[in-house]
């Protein structure tokens, strides 16, 4: 059966080579044959022959294939991007080609859709952190849309890449808060959130907003809601594990809770056992302004506290000052 199949092979084979033999170029025509002088082997005209044959068809072939298989011209997208992955040595030429992707896709929407699918089908981190360093200088609803699919991921990596873009998206500071709150709402890791919390602008003091809105105003109950939110991750954030995330948050709660309901986690942060956390604390209660009675007992103990440090007592001790004049004054 092999057999047959390979006779039929070689059948296949010398018909195509004689339906396109007529097709060849004069200079490809069959010579005349070589006739063997003095008494030449017949092995000789044999071989002669074969090789020519052998050429023809090679000729045959790249012709046909070049004849039905037009050259593709390049997508200057993929040049550039090549380019902008090249060796650290061509340092010159990535930065020109990184701004030339950034040219492309910001004004075509087609390349811009293609830079944003390239993040999830790039697998090294350097190549997704330069898609996001393209990607934030260019403010779209496409750029948006996948800083939010990020800082919604349980991957640390992305809500730290969501975090990247803020400083250049221009979105508007509503926005702006809702998704670092998305980035904040998953497991916590210390970088990402000391990211997020670096990236959180605080409100604007009273007065600088403008006359109060209507009760009833759509932006304004989504800014109470936002408020609302965001002091309850802050006050989730001073257990935090680690000190430094427990006194930023300490320090922006501050800034964020006027109501005093935040006061049993400034308690609590008197008493942590990093000076750090403490120190915030005490400048937070300052911040905040509050008179409760709780809170001047804990700063009292902290100065009246022997083993405590000089510069924590110092700080507890001006604060108390500031509060007793602030209820003078209130008086």
């Amino acid at each position: 059966m092999k057999k047959i199949l390979l006779l039929l092979s070689l059948l296949a084979l010398a018909s195509l080579i004689s339906m396109n033999w007529m097709t060849l170029p004069s200079d490809t025509a069959s010579p005349a044959p070589v006739v063997a002088k003095h008494g030449g082997s017949d092995k000789a005209q044999l071989a002669t022959q074969a090789a020519h044959t052998l050429g023809q068809f090679t000729r045959l072939w790249g012709n046909t294939n070049s004849a039905s298989m037009p050259v593709e011209k390049a997508d200057p997208f993929d040049l550039l991007w090549a380019r902008a992955l090249s060796p650290a040595d061509q340092l010159e030429g990535k930065e020109d080609a990184q701004d030339q992707l950034r040219k492309l896709a910001q004004e075509n929407p087609h390349y811009l859709k293609k830079l944003v699918a390239l993040y999830d089908s790039e697998t090294y981190a350097a190549s997704r952190e330069l898609i996001i360093n393209l990607l934030a200088s260019i403010p779209s609803a496409e750029t948006l849309a996948l800083s939010r699919r990020l800082a919604s991921s349980l991957d640390a990596g992305q809500r730290k890449a969501a975090l990247s873009m803020l400083g250049n998206l221009n979105i508007n500071l509503q926005e702006e808060r809702e998704l670092i709150l998305l980035s904040l709402n998953n497991q916590q890791v210390p970088a990402v959130a000391l990211q997020a919390l670096a990236a959180l602008k605080a409100p604007a003091p009273a007065g600088i907003d403008g006359p109060p809105k209507p009760a009833n105003n759509m932006l304004d109950s989504a800014d109470t809601k936002t408020t609302a939110a965001v002091i309850r991750q802050l006050q989730s954030l001073t257990e935090n594990p680690d000190a430094t995330v427990r006194s930023r948050s300490i320090s922006q709660l501050a800034q964020w809770d006027k109501n005093d309901s935040s006061l049993n986690y400034f308690s609590t942060a008197l008493n942590d056992q990093i000076p750090e956390v403490r120190q915030a604390a005490i400048f937070a209660i300052a911040q905040s302004g509050t008179n409760a009675e709780t809170v001047k007992q804990l700063l009292t103990s902290l100065v009246n506290n022997a083993s405590e440090t000089t510069i924590i007592k110092t700080s507890a001790r001006q604060v108390l000052e500031r509060l007793a004049d602030n209820k003078h004054v209130a008086n």
